[in-house]
């Protein structure tokens, strides 16, 4: 037994000494890697302009090796860029407000209409108001196949439009894996009903702004230029509606079921499933009251979000709402606080200093410069750059890939057309929802893979299908009503 625990320490000693190697040797490259590309060579832009593309680039490689957590390089973003350009020549007693500029993410508008749909999402979890709604729509679409996958996708996908990917994939995957016990083992269709669930809860996300992150980046972006809420949902929730449906055609025909009628009646029983002892158990009953006061606030601020034209509320005014109602009557209390994804949040707000910092100091403008886009086409710049970005999301976080390309997007676009603009960068935003080729390539991917019922082909086939087709649709349609 002495032995067995010597070599496990060892074990993990081991492991963590490389896990360290990896850490610094990944931090070193991409420091040396952007010192080397932007101090080197002698470039035709100001001395700012050259920093802020240091910092893009060692930002750019921290996040695509992960050699630390995306929202630690977020940190060092604000970070450097207050150091580096937030005082001339390092003159810090020099009284500069300059520093502050890149501070101001922080208190953006943007992040209280995030924080707000973290929240209802917490408070739908907390209540079983998710898990309500996914039971009463598979019930009411009963026991045929293709109505299954129908309900799992359209409640994934709704719920995915205000909850994020990650918490709408767990909660799905709740009431999915004990249906899978009523299916014979040799039918493919359980592959089909696990990607269901991969389709909702990516696809989801495009139709709001507070869906998924690349979204609410775009929107702080484009500032004033940014659409509303119900206008954000006009120009995505119509592709990411025709994609779902080609890919609903597309699994129902790999995957067919063997069986004309699947039996739900396991479903009812099903409220909770205890990742730890990997068992599914009955979780204390939900006070009624708690459930109807979180569909009051959840529809009222929804419909006042959806309303905005009519009554000129702001829609981070009305994102006060839910932030306010669920706290007030306790639905929402200190511990929900702080499991909220802070991370992503300042994921975001590093995303938004990030592309201030480009605008301010002109290097989007040099950039742009270097691009050839004689001759192309607002189209074409919204097709290439939403290519892009989509096999980039493949491999990194579609969060950091966002950060990384609506700067540059933004200002190329700038040089064809300022009207473009706003259809451009939100073009490439809702293409990287469309990264879904490989298990680790969103977290949807990689916790229905976790369930070891799929296969990384799986994934593959599903991707590629995506990557093709969602941005042509994407950019069209933005191109048909722009």
């Amino acid at each position: 037994m002495l032995d067995t625990r010597r070599h496990l320490r060892l074990f993990i000693d081991e492991a963590y000494k490389v896990s360290l190697k990896f850490i610094f040797t990944a931090f070193t490259l991409s420091f040396l890697i952007a010192f080397c590309v932007a101090f080197i060579p002698t470039y035709s832009m100001s001395h700012q302009a050259v920093l802020t593309f240091f910092i893009l680039l060692f930002a750019a490689g921290l996040w695509i090796t992960e050699a630390i957590p995306a929202f630690a390089v977020s940190l060092l973003v604000i970070a450097l860029e207050i150091v580096l350009l937030g005082f001339d020549n390092f003159d810090f007693a020099s009284g500069s407000k300059d520093w502050e500029y890149y501070l101001s993410p922080w208190s953006s508008p943007l992040i209280f209409l995030f924080l707000a749909g973290f929240i209802m999402a917490a408070a739908a979890s907390k209540t079983k108001l998710d898990v309500w709604i996914a039971k009463k729509v598979l019930i009411l679409v009963g026991g045929k196949p293709k109505n299954i996958l129908t309900g799992i996708i359209a409640i994934t996908f709704f719920l995915s439009m205000f909850v994020s990917n990650t918490a709408t994939a767990v909660m799905m995957m709740t009431i999915v894996l004990p249906l899978l016990g009523q299916i014979k083992k040799d039918n493919p269709f359980s592959t089909a009903i696990l990607l269901a669930v991969v389709i909702g809860a990516n696809l989801g996300g495009m139709a709001t702004i507070i869906g998924t992150p690349p979204n609410a980046i775009a929107v702080g972006a484009l500032g004033d230029n940014a659409p509303s809420f119900l206008g954000w949902m006009m120009l995505a929730l119509p592709p990411a509606l025709l994609v779902v449906v080609i890919l609903r055609f597309l699994i129902l025909k790999l995957y067919p079921s063997t069986e004309s009628f699947i039996d739900l009646q396991t479903i009812h029983e099903v409220e909770h499933f205890d990742d730890s002892t990997k068992h599914f158990s009955k979780q204390p009953t939900v006070p009624s009251w708690k459930k109807q006061v979180t569909i009051a606030i959840f529809s009222l601020t929804v419909l006042l979000w959806l309303t905005t034209p009519l009554h000129h509320i702001p829609t981070t005014v009305v994102s006060l709402i839910p932030i306010i109602g669920f706290t007030l009557f306790g639905i929402i209390d200190a511990d929900d606080i702080t499991k909220i994804r802070w991370d992503v949040i300042i994921l975001i707000i590093g995303g938004l200093s990030l592309g201030l910092g480009v605008s301010k100091t002109g290097l989007d403008v040099y950039i742009a410069t270097l691009i050839p886009t004689d001759g192309m086409s607002a189209l074409w710049i919204m097709l290439v750059f939403s290519y892009i970005v989509v096999v980039i999301s493949n491999f990194m976080s579609n969060t950091a890939a966002t950060n990384i390309m609506l700067p540059i997007v933004i200002a190329v676009a700038t040089t064809i057309s300022v009207s473009a603009t706003s259809m451009v960068a939100i073009a490439v935003a809702l293409s990287a929802s469309f990264a879904m080729c490989l298990p680790v390539s969103t977290p949807p991917n990689a916790i229905v893979y976790s369930s070891n019922k799929v296969k990384s082909k799986d994934f593959l086939i599903l991707g590629i299908t995506v990557a093709i087709l969602g941005p042509v649709i994407t950019v069209g349609w933005l191109y048909l009503i722009g």
